[in-house]
């Protein structure tokens, strides 16, 4: 169950204040629009260390109440979904958890989009053949690439960076990352 500290909800409403659009998505109740403004006033967020940090140890605790030096580009995208939760009074049927992979398997199928689903969704990447992988949130398809906003990445890093990063990437294959597939973040607007 997703749980968002006080403290990131505070610092994302601080940053989405001045944001026309986002006030427009709140007062709308457009949940998929509100998730990707709240992601992008995150970019720019850094570790202080190898996965910690107070940013990002605020993400790893929405998940679980645990920060302890785990990967935590899952635990990014579960805080923006519990953000648009709390902001809006929905719930989103993405599962819980801050493994990539197992929120794949244990969201609805209905969920799940295997080609160019619409911005605000939920990219989800395989590592290899392991049980690892990565996500971010895909903000705009451009032919064969994809605009994205993720957390534990970096500049030229795939995953296991050091901080949330507005990227540009393939819709397929990025390195040895396939893409598994996307999530539908939200199944309608807010009432």
């Amino acid at each position: 169950m997703r749980n968002i500290k006080p403290e990131l909800i505070a610092f994302i409403d601080d940053k989405l204040k001045n944001n026309g659009s986002a006030q427009y998505a709140l007062r709308e109740g457009d949940a998929r629009s509100l998730f990707i403004y709240a992601a992008e006033a995150c970019v720019g967020q850094m570790e202080k260390g190898v996965n910690s940090g107070y940013f990002v140890e605020l993400c790893q605790r929405t998940v679980d109440n645990y920060a302890g030096g785990e990967a935590w580009c899952m635990a990014f995208i579960e805080s923006m979904l519990s953000y648009v939760e709390h902001k809006l009074g929905v719930t989103s049927p993405v599962f819980s958890s801050e493994h990539c992979l197992t929120v794949w398997q244990n969201t609805p199928d209905e969920q799940r989009v295997r080609n160019r689903p619409l911005p605000g969704a939920i990219i989800i990447w395989r590592h290899g053949n392991t049980s690892n992988g990565h996500t971010g949130i895909v903000t705009e398809f451009l032919c064969d690439k994809m605009l994205t906003v993720e957390g534990n990445t970096g500049n030229g890093s795939f995953r296991e960076g050091d901080g949330v990063y507005q990227k540009k990437r393939s819709t397929n294959i990025d390195g040895d990352m396939r893409v598994m597939g996307f999530l539908i973040p939200f199944t309608k607007l807010a009432v």
